[in-house]
């Protein structure tokens, strides 16, 4: 009689943590399904659930690509996700891996002035004039040369290198290695846990990014990101509407909500490229610090 009252319990238990969970999982990934079907679904479709799309039709994506500078767009911020996030890698490493040895000459001064500049900022006008006077306005630095200093990133890689045992940089040493022998051939292969997670967050940070395009570079269309250029499209400064539309019976299909759908789609494609590859050290990178051995 104990076991199975235990029995029903333990199937009762099992039974409801599956409904709570599909209920969970339906919420999170039936957005993406829905806007998915909708960037490929002509008329209205409010109040309707999409599991496949209503009068299918690709005219959103066309008008996407035809009606602004898409290609353009699209290369800029390639461009600025993979060479950004590399460069700013290597700088945050080698600081971090310098900062991590207490030998290092006026390690404290120098650790408390870089903190200091991640909590107080000079403001918008002092970065701009800086920039300008740096002469990177108007020019693709803009979007490489600010990001290289990145503090909190530098600070993670750095309390994970003090968590490595100090016996794996003396035994290179011992061995004959010199700084950038144990930097870069012995500690960065332990690091790449948490390099890879700042890799994500800094590739989907320069992904995502078109402020500094419509701060430093709104008069250089040449250097307009995609996200830029979706964003002035989804507020219309473009003025994109069913007449944008050279094809009759395309433009009877054409629908600026399901435009808009498209374009979240495309914006997402790249973050859901990148993540399942980075996933498990992204996981690893974010418990640095928490568990000590």
């Amino acid at each position: 009689m104990v076991r199975q009252k235990k029995f029903l319990a333990d199937g009762l238990f099992i039974t409801i943590n599956a409904l709570i969970m599909a209920v969970v999982v339906t919420m999170t990934v039936y957005p993406f399904i829905y806007i998915v079907m909708r960037s490929f679904s002509s008329g209205s479709t409010f109040g309707k659930i999409l599991l496949w799309p209503i009068d299918f039709t690709t005219v959103n994506y066309k008008v996407m690509v035809i009606r602004v500078n898409f290609l353009s767009g699209s290369v800029i911020s390639i461009l600025r996700s993979t060479t950004t996030p590399v460069c700013t890698l290597i700088c945050i490493y080698m600081a971090a891996f310098s900062l991590s040895h207490n030998d290092l000459v006026a390690r404290k001064f120098i650790s408390r002035f870089i903190t200091f500049s991640m909590y107080f900022s000079a403001g918008l006008l002092p970065v701009y004039l800086n920039m300008s006077q740096l002469k990177l306005t108007g020019t693709y630095l803009i979007y490489l040369l600010p990001s290289l200093a990145n503090v909190f990133a530098m600070i993670l890689v750095r309390t994970y290198i003090q968590e490595l045992p100090g016996s794996v940089e003396e035994s290179a040493i011992i061995d004959g290695a010199n700084d950038f022998q144990c930097a870069f051939r012995v500690i960065m292969p332990l690091c790449l846990p948490v390099l890879a997670a700042m890799a994500l967050f800094e590739f989907v940070g320069q992904w995502n990014a078109y402020t500094d395009t419509l701060l430093f570079n709104a008069n250089r269309p040449d250097l307009y990101t995609l996200q830029y250029i979706l964003h002035n499209l989804l507020n219309a400064t473009l003025n994109v509407s069913a007449t944008d539309v050279q094809n009759v019976m395309e433009r009877q299909r054409f629908n600026s909500e399901a435009l808009k759908m498209a374009m979240t789609v495309v914006v997402c494609i790249p973050v859901l490229i990148v993540y399942p590859f980075l996933q498990k050290y992204f996981v690893k990178g974010l418990l640095i610090g928490s568990i000590k051995g």
